[in-house]
């Protein structure tokens, strides 16, 4: 995994990755990307609700890319709580689709929210435990989203809980 997580993100880093993208809709991919992960919050005692705006458009984005971001953002909100849950969202105002994977877990502390999205970047928890991975999974979801044209950023309190956004334009 961390080979292709490091070619995966070398690919995009450079411009080297060709970004093939085709109309689709998001919030189908949403539903089927938190169904795969369902079981894993199932085996922690958490739940995983969707919350799906009526009338979200289609709109053009690599659905195997934006998959990989959904599967990571849903991962880390799994791993990263112990009771509670996730509520997964998707929205639309004029301009953008956005999607928020909202959790109940630890949080983030905010002097290490800018690290965030940087290659090899771990934050352990409270603790100090360290849950595994490589280090690149937000890094690879920020360049992806990056080359949809799209933002993606984090609301986060210690002990509150984390909710990771991201929005692609409506009209790419």
């Amino acid at each position: 995994r961390l080979i292709n997580d490091v070619l995966d993100f070398s690919k995009l880093e450079s411009g080297r990755m060709v970004v093939e993208m085709s109309e689709n809709n998001i919030a189908d991919l949403a539903r089927d990307v938190s169904e795969s992960q369902r079981p894993e919050a199932a085996k922690k005692g958490l739940y995983l609700n969707l919350d799906i705006r009526d009338g979200i458009p289609n709109i053009k984005f690599n659905p195997d890319l934006i998959a990989q971001v959904l599967s990571n953002l849903i991962n880390n909100a799994v791993k990263f709580t112990d009771s509670g849950g996730i509520t997964i969202s998707v929205f639309h105002d004029s301009r953008d689709v956005t999607v928020c994977i909202e959790d109940t877990g630890i949080g983030i502390p905010q002097d290490r929210i800018g690290d965030l999205f940087q290659k090899y970047s771990q934050i352990p928890g409270p603790d100090g435990r360290r849950t595994g991975g490589t280090g690149l999974g937000l890094a690879i979801s920020k360049e992806v989203i990056v080359r949809h044209h799209g933002r993606i950023w984090v609301e986060s309190k210690e002990g509150s809980g984390s909710k990771f956004c991201f929005s692609l334009p409506g009209d790419s």
